[in-house]
Parts: C-alpha cells; sequence; structure tokens
C-alpha cells in the first residue's frame, strides 16, 4: 500500500475544522497585553527585589560574624582529634614550636 501525499492532503481538506478560529486575533492581542503587564510590573518591582538580597547579605554577614567572634573567643578544648590542638603530628613534622 502506498500512500500518495496529494490524496492525504485532498481527504485533509475534506474535513470540518475541529475548531473555530473566531476570536483568535483578540486572543492573541490578550496574550500580548497581558506579558506586557507582567513585564511592566517585574521591573516595578526590581528595586524591591534587590533591597530583600541586600537586607538578606546583611543579616547574614552579620549572624555569621557573631557566631565566628563567639567560636573564636570560646575556649578551645584540646583533644588528640581536635582541629586546633598543637600537638597534631603535622604541626610536630613542621619543626616549630
Amino acid at each position: 500500500m502506498t500512500l500518495n501525499i496529494d490524496d492525504l492532503v485532498e481527504r485533509l481538506a475534506a474535513q470540518p475544522l475541529d475548531r473555530s478560529l473566531d476570536g483568535l486575533e483578540l486572543e492573541v492581542s490578550r496574550g500580548i497585553a497581558r506579558r506586557r503587564a507582567d513585564l511592566n510590573t517585574g521591573s516595578a518591582l526590581a528595586p524591591v527585589r534587590v533591597a530583600s538580597i541586600g537586607l538578606a547579605l546583611a543579616m547574614g554577614v552579620t549572624a555569621g560574624g557573631l557566631a565566628a567572634t563567639t567560636t573564636a573567643s570560646a575556649p578551645q578544648q584540646f583533644s588528640t582529634f581536635s582541629v586546633s590542638a598543637h600537638l597534631a603530628p603535622s604541626t610536630l613534622l613542621e619543626g616549630e614550636e
């Protein structure tokens, strides 16, 4: 069975439309207007976004700084496996101290 493209196109042209195209142009125009409104809203909210990012950054730096100062000022425990132990093999091999 060989399919002829001309026969297929003729059968397709003979079929009724499955949907009406009335109002298509209006819907496209509404979609474009809605997209423009969304872009305008997004550009209007840009300063709020920048301010919120700056605030989050400031809060993170403040909280991190406070955590770092409390950790640095806390008394250090020296144990065999602690990171800040002066008797770690890597410090003994360097020959300093």
